[in-house]
């Protein structure tokens, strides 16, 4: 029965980002939807970023997929750059595109921030670090890291940001071009 209740909590959480966006996601809202108490709630999801997890990972898991790391067929940089280059789908690369990344910044820390906008970006933030750690945890396994994994981590971090920076900067010398050989030279710092 917890394992079904538990389920019924998660299918109202998204049945209300289906309807009103993930904004729309509290304690009482998903209780409400899921037709329980807020204390039941709380005892499956005892935070709001539990439940913010279990429907954000999936979304993750989609969008950035482990590819080819385990793969050691493949060159460790190889591997390590086609996973980080899903953070810059083709569509991606589209000012409009660009231009929604910078607005969720903008929702979680300018001067407009809402708790709920920082919140999600915060959630965001942590599951993309904890999969781009788990990528590099994979080749430091296999001795691949040229420099220890927290400093490769930061390395990494600074310039998937930087170029995003970037390619929404008016008149920068950055173009889509410069993304893919912008990721391989920062790999080729810290993996063999």
């Amino acid at each position: 029965m917890s394992e079904e209740r538990r389920q019924q909590i998660v299918d109202a959480a998204r049945r209300l980002v289906d309807r009103s966006g993930l904004e729309s996601i509290s304690v009482r809202t998903v209780a409400r939807e899921a037709g329980i108490g807020a204390s039941t709630l709380r005892h499956y999801f005892p935070t709001q970023a539990d439940l913010f997890d279990v429907l954000l990972e999936p979304a993750l898991d989609r969008m950035l997929p482990d590819l080819r790391i385990a793969d050691r067929r493949v060159a460790p940089r190889r591997r390590l750059t086609e996973c980080l280059m899903q953070y810059f789908p083709s569509e991606f690369l589209r000012p409009e595109h660009t231009a929604m990344w910078f607005a969720s910044y903008a929702v979680a820390v300018g001067p407009g921030a809402t708790d709920h906008g920082t919140r999600t970006l915060e959630r965001m933030a942590a599951l993309s670090r904890d999969r781009i750690e788990s990528w590099l945890v994979r080749l430091e396994e296999e001795g691949a890291l040229l420099v220890e994994r927290d400093r490769a981590m930061r390395l990494v971090l600074s310039v998937l940001d930087g170029i995003c920076v970037q390619l929404i900067t008016p008149g920068t010398i950055f173009t889509v071009d410069d993304v893919l050989p912008t990721v391989e030279q920062a790999v080729s710092a810290v993996v063999r």
